[in-house]
């Protein structure tokens, strides 16, 4: 039986409902207004429904879909993330789940920490780097590169008017070891430094003597907002998490304070980077 209130809550499935509805109704070519009026709902809690800040029941969602025209698969898991979305922690199932809640937490952040042990961060890396990486283990190379695209897109919070602060904890290995032609990672190793001259940009590498165990359970990102209370987006290998928890993002919270404290400084990390450059453009 489909819901019939709405509920006010501010959950990572909450914010990505809000932002699929948002682009559903821009491909229909409709102002909030306009679906307001077709629904019969005011303007308001449209604005609110897409901002994540209001959750539609299941019979508001349909309605929306309904004026949306938007049916099937599509549909369906919409009407289950209306009915699941005041669940506080969210395990997302699947690369396209992952990148949307992701991009949704990216789009209204105002700080970001990524903690990256092995890899460049996501919203770090060149085109081609994150093509390289993301290619193989039942990725063809056209999905690869659509991948790419997306994640090279959603770097554009760091650029923006106001731009979000990024803080990046990254270890060693990541830019001495390449999963990439020699080329491709001397150019994504140039861009590393290109970004972390940026005043909203700090860059720290963890040298592998000093690895501790906040950076080698996986990558991590704790995520601040400006309105709304920080959590936490786990990266596993087909499937991601989001923790709300305030205790468990408290505990993230002190184990950023560690590593910043093994990691160089900003300034000694641009050095290691710019030395390890140097070091491969001989040997191209």
């Amino acid at each position: 039986m489909l819901g019939c209130m709405a509920s006010n809550a501010d959950t990572p499935r909450a914010r990505a409902l809000g932002a699929e509805l948002r682009e559903a109704r821009q491909r229909a070519g409709l102002s909030q207004g306009a679906l307001a009026d077709v629904i019969g709902r005011s303007k308001s809690h449209v604005l609110r429904w897409e901002n994540g800040r209001l959750i539609p029941s299941e019979t508001d969602t349909a309605q929306v879909l309904q004026a949306l025209g938007v049916r099937g698969a599509e549909r369906a898991r919409l009407l289950e993330l209306a009915r699941d979305a005041l669940d506080p922690d969210w395990l997302a199932p699947g690369i396209d789940r992952q990148l949307a809640a992701l991009a949704e937490y990216e789009r209204t952040a105002r700080t970001i920490i990524n903690v990256e042990p092995l890899m460049i961060p996501g919203l770090m890396q060149t085109y081609d780097y994150a093509s390289h990486v993301s290619f193989g283990h039942g990725v063809t190379r056209g999905e690869a590169q659509q991948r790419a695209q997306l994640r090279v897109g959603r770097q554009h919070v760091l650029t923006r008017t106001p731009p979000i602060q990024l803080v990046a904890i990254v270890g060693e290995y990541a830019v001495r070891n390449a999963p990439c032609p020699r080329g491709v990672m001397v150019d994504q190793l140039r861009y590393l430094l290109k970004l972390a001259a940026m005043e909203n940009v700090t860059l720290q590498l963890l040298p592998m003597k000093m690895a501790s165990v906040p950076i080698l359970t996986g990558p991590w990102a704790l995520i601040e907002f400006d309105r709304t209370k920080p959590i936490v987006h786990l990266d596993h290998y087909a499937s991601s998490a989001t923790i709300t928890d305030a205790k468990s993002v408290a505990r993230y919270r002190s184990a950023v304070d560690t590593l910043r404290e093994e990691a160089m400084s900003p300034t000694d990390s641009f050095g290691l980077i710019a030395d390890i450059i140097e070091h491969e453009e001989i040997a191209l």
